[in-house]
């Protein structure tokens, strides 16, 4: 049999099942590789979430202490400049966390997809190996009836023979 001009390396069945097992834990291990991912990306997007949340917090907060009277020796148009200054720098922390934050989704999606695909890479590979199990269990009872075909055409040709060597005496 051949394919493309190559021949098509036969293996015996046993072999068969150990390559087919072999691929089948590969493509677990990728699965399991591919879950972490995804959660490592999750938490991601956990943390800055977080992170957005403090934030608008703080900065929600420094807006009621805009007002607040400034610390001693200082004056308050300068400490109002400092605390609009300041709340601005939040908001710009705020939107660079937001950034990041969507392309931190933007993985996770990625993490995702490639985790639906390598379990569906795995499901195949389970039922190539299942397959091949069922095969090997169907060829085990076809070989034990042949065998049980040969004893029995065995026995019947020793009946025959004695049969045989009886009557020509």
């Amino acid at each position: 049999m051949s394919l493309g001009g190559q021949s098509r390396k036969r293996y015996p069945l046993q072999k068969l099942l150990q390559l087919r097992a072999h691929r089948t834990e590969k493509a677990r291990l990728v699965v399991v590789e591919k879950q972490r991912a995804v959660r490592e990306c999750r938490e991601a997007c956990e943390r800055i979430e977080g992170e957005i949340v403090r934030l608008q917090a703080e900065r929600a907060g420094q807006r009621l202490r805009m007002l607040d009277p400034p610390p001693p020796g200082i004056p308050f148009p300068l400490a109002l400049e400092q605390r609009e200054t300041h709340i601005d720098w939040l908001g710009e922390q705020e939107q660079a966390a937001r950034q990041r934050l969507q392309q931190a989704r933007q993985k996770l999606q990625e993490a995702e997809k490639a985790l639906a695909d390598a379990m569906q890479a795995f499901f195949r590979a389970k039922a190539r190996e299942d397959a091949l199990e069922k095969r090997k269990a169907l060829w085990r009872g076809e070989v034990i009836a042949l065998e049980a075909r040969q004893e029995e055409d065995v026995a019947a040709d020793l009946v025959q023979a004695a049969h045989f060597g009886r009557t020509r005496h």
